[in-house]
């Protein structure tokens, strides 16, 4: 009788703890992993949305960085119907400079790139005759001019009766919007 009391005693706790781990700690457990699991796939999205708004964010700082700069660029770029003003405006931007004009000839030039563009280069092929300065800060008056890119060709020469006198012909390239 006293060996059943002893397994009584050692059988009483052993058969509380399997009730207890089977009633109590594995619904439990199982419960708090898949707590986990759920945690962890809210991790990995939240980290995928921090991802995408990173980039979002990031698409937009470049847009308005283009944007500024396409608006910049508009201010100094003139609308092809603002060509002929502009032309004026160097001609009398070189009258008060002293200079004479021989040749005016405005040509469109073929734009380099193969997509198509809204932009146009119209070139201005201008003879003139003045002094070495006076031609000098004609030509930078023209740089100063809205839409000016570059000077594609200059030519100055002199003859010997009209020394201080020379004779220019520059071909001045332009940017400007097509017009609609």
């Amino acid at each position: 009788m006293r060996f059943k009391i002893i397994y009584l005693w050692f059988s009483l706790p052993v058969l509380l703890a399997a009730t207890w781990f089977f009633a109590f700690y594995s619904p439990v457990s199982s419960f708090i992993e898949k707590q986990r699991a759920e945690l962890s796939a809210a991790k990995r999205t939240g980290e995928m949305m921090g991802k995408a708004l990173r980039d979002v964010l990031e698409t937009r700082k470049k847009d308005a960085t283009a944007r500024l700069s396409l608006d910049g660029i508009s201010k100094n770029v003139p609308a092809y119907q603002q060509f002929p003003t502009l032309i004026r405006a160097i001609t009398e931007s070189g009258k008060k400079e002293g200079i004479v004009f021989d040749l005016l000839n405005s040509n469109a030039l073929p734009y380099d790139s193969g997509q198509a563009s809204p932009l146009m280069k119209p070139a201005l092929g201008v003879g003139l005759k003045g002094k070495f300065l006076d031609i000098g800060k004609f030509l930078e008056a023209v740089e100063k001019q809205k839409g000016f890119k570059r000077i594609v060709e200059g030519r100055l020469s002199y003859a010997d009766k009209d020394y201080p006198i020379l004779t220019g012909n520059f071909l001045i390239e332009f940017v400007v919007w097509k017009g609609d």
